[in-house]
């Protein structure tokens, strides 16, 4: 069962016995002067499917106090993996330069990189201790 204050929610993803994540970018808090008490996280996930191929989930939160208020996920599926050194990095400056951009806001990237952990439950363990994503082990592994 979760413990979280959020109301449930499909997960943003599933990932089968043999897929493994390959590292996990968010970004740091977006605050909103003009909405106070206000701000968006934006998690991107790049998981490393059985078939060799790369799945990046972007779930992208924004929340009003403790309250999340809004939650969007985008997805790029199939990526060859020869790419994933591009598409994380692409990900960490495009976001970055079209926000800061848009908004003035300069954002930073936290990257969990998982891709020396072959256990699954390792992997698990170590993003729980980032202490920063909801995730939950079911039969099934899922994350939201």
């Amino acid at each position: 069962m979760k413990s979280n204050q959020e109301p449930e929610q499909e997960p943003a993803f599933t990932m089968d016995e043999n897929d493994r994540f390959h590292a996990i970018i968010a970004s740091s808090p977006i605050k909103y002067d003009q909405i106070p008490d206000t701000e968006t996280v934006m998690v991107f996930f790049v998981i490393r499917r059985e078939n060799r191929t790369i799945d990046i989930f972007h779930v992208m939160k924004t929340f009003k106090g403790k309250n999340c208020i809004s939650r969007n996920i985008q997805s790029k599926l199939g990526v060859p993996e020869t790419r994933i050194a591009t598409e994380m990095e692409q990900i960490q400056t495009h976001f970055a330069y079209g926000i800061k951009n848009a908004t003035g806001i300069t954002i930073s990237w936290d990257l969990l990189d998982l891709s020396q952990v072959e256990d699954r439950d390792e992997q698990i363990k170590r993003i729980q201790q980032r202490n920063r994503l909801n995730v939950y082990k079911f039969p099934d592994f899922s994350l939201n």
